[in-house]
């Protein structure tokens, strides 16, 4: 019996050595591969490389993909771990990041672990972009990937050419750790994922992955680009979802939070081993962006659902897509479909979410044929992916009319928003007999045309109408089409052109923070004379200054003044009424604005807040003949500006800083 216990004993310490020396072993075997700290130490393994060499030992290392071919680049048997991917390729259309698919297949599965356009993949599907990470890139000209990719027993990888055109050349290398022994049951399998939402949801946040089984989230790159060519988006928080959980267990502060950046990327575009910003587009509202999670890693044991908002709320509606990164066990979950081609490139024009669609209006002429033709084959640039063709001979002619979005309003701005093809013709558009623009046409394939802007349009009845007449056509074309996608329209808003400012002013705070500048009487309230010098803050010298609206209408006052914070100032112009009479004055401010019509207070308000026109209106009470119009602006911090104009519907009005009527 004591024997026994002794070889009891032996036998649970042998299994105690043996457990931990496995286990140890185990952890170690990729680590050992992978990890830098382990490159002293002699490998068990063989590195192989698949590449596209030569076979025949002469130059022509490349493969070429015609449209539509799918080629298996690399093809293993394992076990091994993928430690490097390299590609670089030469094609002649424009959107090929978004049209080559590249996919990985482990262990003989049927649906592929990874399936991603090739330039999402590499972090660059809005364009063809240098940049680098630590994991992921594009150095000069080539791609590269460094994330391991483990499997048991094999591994494809195929590429598919979908631009509708030969891909000439193709290079690649894909190297492989062929490992003695298989690889141990925690080793999970890399996955990567692309998704799209053109239109994000205002009621739900955009999915970045739903993913069933157990696993960890490791990286995620997106490309985002607004309607509006803004980048609100940025304000929405991710929210991540763990096995389950009805409350995310990771939950932000902001879309440029996560990306590890601040203030909408006010410093621009940088590279970080772990996180970026690789396009930073103000002018087309484009933000493309990345972020590896190495020592934050997502762990899960059961299911993962990683979502992101919009703007805050998500009342943001912008163009979403982006390629997670992640490990799990197989199975994993089918992936959903991969979008159309064509419904997968960038977009090059963005039309504004809010626009009206053509193919919503009607026409007064019954005798042209219309169809509304869905544009999704062409891509995702046509507002609700439609258009209204209008199939129309020389000299056609019809008309679409608007309803109003603005009341009190009855002169416009129209964008409006077309098609391009290789049989469409040219049209001119009339508002009440005057032209107004014109489209060209014609194009050698069907593409969005972009936008031509019709101003001063003038309503009638409550409506906008248009009227389009068939001129003629490019020689080459073949028809007389016209495709018209939708209409944006905007105020035409006629701003008080000229004013003359004056400033800073100090705008000094009480004990409990108030703002006492709106308040505190500064000598253009007493006098206007413009050839003065006046005192202003620190004692400074200050003197009227001519100055005119921006072409937006804005009046900038912070470029002016020094300092161009906590401070008031003032802008003066008079106008000239030909009778007495009241009309609406219109404006904005950044903050706090008083008005004053012919010395008299008729508006005050102390608020916090960014200028825009028409954030408030009052009515002026004009004398006939010349009157004084004083705005008084008060500024908190950041920018200082106004917008203004007045309602003149029967153009009687004169606008001028000296009272000078012109010759009329």
């Amino acid at each position: 019996m004591k024997g026994f216990k002794m070889n009891y004993k032996k036998y649970i310490l042998f299994l105690l050595i043996f457990t931990v020396y496995s286990t140890l072993f185990a952890q170690s075997s990729l680590d050992n591969l992978l990890s830098p700290g382990r490159l002293p130490y002699l490998k068990h393994s063989k590195l192989i490389q698949v590449s596209c060499f030569d076979t025949t030992g002469a130059n022509k290392d490349y493969i070429s993909l015609q449209d539509g071919e799918t080629a298996a680049i690399a093809e293993m048997e394992g076990p091994g771990v993928i430690t490097r991917i390299w590609i670089t390729f030469k094609s002649h259309d424009s959107n090929f990041l978004r049209l080559i698919l590249l996919r990985m297949y482990w262990d003989g599965e049927e649906n592929p672990s990874v399936e991603v356009p090739v330039g999402d993949f590499f972090g660059t599907g809005f364009k063809y972009k240098h940049y680098f990470s630590q994991f992921v890139g594009m150095s000069s000209g080539g791609y590269f990937m460094y994330f391991p990719m483990p499997f048991n027993k094999s591994a494809r990888i195929e590429i598919e050419n979908q631009t509708g055109q030969q891909i000439p050349f193709f290079y690649y290398h894909v190297d492989y750790q062929k490992l003695e022994k298989p690889l141990d049951p925690d080793v999970a399998y890399f996955h990567a994922q692309w998704r799209r939402e053109l239109y994000t949801d205002k009621k739900e946040n955009y999915t970045v992955l739903e993913a069933e089984g157990q696993g960890h989230f490791v990286g995620l790159n997106m490309s985002m680009q607004g309607y509006d060519g803004k980048l609100g988006y940025l304000e929405g928080d991710e929210m991540v979802y763990v096995d389950g959980e009805r409350f995310p267990s990771v939950y932000g502060t902001g879309t440029e939070d996560y990306f590890s950046g601040g203030w909408y990327f006010n410093c621009g575009e940088f590279c970080a081993p772990y996180h970026g910003v690789i396009i930073k587009d103000n002018s087309l509202g484009r933000i493309a962006a990345y972020r590896l999670h190495v020592g934050d890693a997502i762990p899960f044991d059961k299911s993962l659902r990683f979502t992101i908002e919009h703007g805050r709320e998500n009342t943001v509606i912008a163009d979403y897509s982006s390629t997670a990164y992640w490990y799990q066990k197989e199975p994993h979950k089918k992936f959903p479909e991969m979008p159309g081609r064509m419904m997968r490139i960038p977009l090059r024009v963005a039309v504004p979410s809010d626009a009206l669609q053509a193919e919503a209006l009607t026409s007064q002429n019954s005798k042209v044929k219309y169809k509304i033709e869905d544009m999704s084959e062409h891509g995702p640039d046509w507002g609700g992916l439609q258009q209204l063709k209008v199939l129309t001979k020389k000299d056609d002619r019809f008309t679409l009319n608007m309803s109003l979005p603005f009341a009190g309003e009855n002169r416009y701005s129209a964008d409006v928003y077309f098609t391009k093809g290789p049989d469409y013709g040219n049209v001119e558009i009339f508002n009440q007999g005057k032209k107004a623009g014109k489209i060209y046409g014609y194009y050698r394939y069907v593409v969005p045309g972009g936008k031509i802007t019709l101003n001063n349009l003038q309503a009638v009845n409550g409506e906008l109408p248009l009227q389009f007449i068939m001129t003629g056509k490019d020689k080459v074309s073949s028809g007389y089409m016209v495709g018209i996608d939708a209409f944006v329209l905007k105020i035409f808003r006629e701003f008080i052109p000229e004013w003359y400012v004056i400033g800073p002013f100090p705008n000094q705070k009480d004990l409990q923070n108030n703002r006492l500048g709106l308040d505190s009487v500064y000598s253009p309230e007493k006098e206007i004379d413009f050839s003065k010098t006046y005192f202003g803050v620190d004692d400074q010298k200050v003197n009227w200054q001519p100055v005119k609206m921006s072409k937006n209408g804005n009046v900038n006052l912070g470029k002016n003044f020094n300092p161009s914070e906590y401070i008031v100032s003032y802008a003066v112009t008079y106008i000239y009424s030909p009778q007495k009479q009241t009309v609406p004055l219109l404006f904005g401010s950044d903050d706090g604005i008083k008005v004053f019509l012919n010395d008299k207070e008729i508006f005050r308000k102390l608020i916090l807040r960014g200028a825009a026109p028409d954030q408030d209106r009052v009515l002026l009470k004009l004398n006939k003949g010349w009157n004084k119009l004083l705005l008084k602006i008060e500024n908190d911090y950041r920018g200082t500006s106004f917008f203004a104009r007045v309602l003149d519907f029967d153009k009687s009005l004169i606008f001028s800083t000296q009272k000078e009527i012109p010759n009329r």
